[in-house]
């Protein structure tokens, strides 16, 4: 069965939440998915590799502009990605969970809601970084660290693939689950795993993270109609995508070519 864009306006909300895990319970185990790894992957390079830690203070790590920047980047998001996929258990209830219907969707539905996403977003950006005269490529700094060394594939990986997966299965599809099934109801299960979901993002600017925030929202109003997590991961990943061509086609100076 395709699924057409129609969803988003027809009929009512298709997202019935359905977990076995507690709400707390489920909060510690989205902060052993979130954070577990990238505590763990500086752990062991403080103790496998102190001189290199100690020469430039552990920045070629922390950098998509090096290779052991992003491996320790993709290490730490496979990681990620592995833990939430055992934590949400196994076949059927793994794929409940986590939000993983049998439907498909069809192309003018991603199109629809990729454009909601950036239109959204974009034009609260424009108006936010605008007024407060905020840099809005200070933001995006780290990746324009990556997009403009020969590491620019990683940098795609890491931000388009392997990022929207694992934060989607853990925000808003394993937590969101747990959360929603209480008092809570929907949309307060789904301020408070975005508020989480954007604190991810803390080196942000504060309108940077009231975009991260919004974009949260909408990524779960598309849970929440469809009643599956695939429209919020490849709209995720569509975000990423433009932001990474917005970042590259029109910073202040030109970007270089990657080598």
């Amino acid at each position: 069965m395709t699924v057409g864009p129609d969803v988003l306006t027809e009929g009512p909300p298709r997202y019935e939440p359905d977990t076995p895990w507690k709400p707390v319970p489920a909060l510690l185990a989205t902060a052993l998915i979130a954070l577990g790894p990238g505590i763990a992957g500086i752990a062991a390079i403080a103790f496998a590799m102190p001189q290199m830690a100690k020469d430039d203070g552990g920045q070629s790590f922390m950098s998509l502009a090096t290779w052991e920047g992003v491996a320790f980047a993709a290490g730490v998001q496979v990681l990620s990605l592995i833990l939430v996929w055992m934590i949400a258990g196994s076949g059927g209830q793994r794929a409940a969970v986590l939000r993983l219907t049998g439907e498909s969707f069809s192309f003018a539905f991603y199109a629809t809601a990729a454009l909601l996403l950036i239109l959204i977003t974009g034009v609260l950006e424009f108006i936010l970084y605008k007024s407060f005269a905020i840099d809005i490529f200070a933001d995006t700094a780290w990746l324009r660290e990556g997009l403009t060394s020969p590491t620019a594939l990683g940098t795609f990986v890491i931000a388009v693939i392997l990022a929207p997966l694992w934060e989607e299965f853990a925000f808003r599809g394993f937590l969101l689950s747990a959360l929603a099934k209480t008092r809570l109801g929907f949309w307060g299960a789904a301020v408070i795993a975005n508020v989480l979901w954007t604190s991810l993002h803390g080196t942000y600017s504060w309108a940077g993270l009231v975009s991260v925030f919004v974009a949260g929202l909408i990524l779960s109003w598309l849970v929440w109609r469809t009643g599956s997590i695939k429209p919020a991961i490849v709209t995720h990943a569509i975000g990423n995508l433009f932001a990474l061509a917005f970042t590259y086609g029109f910073a202040p100076h030109p970007l270089p070519v990657p080598a």
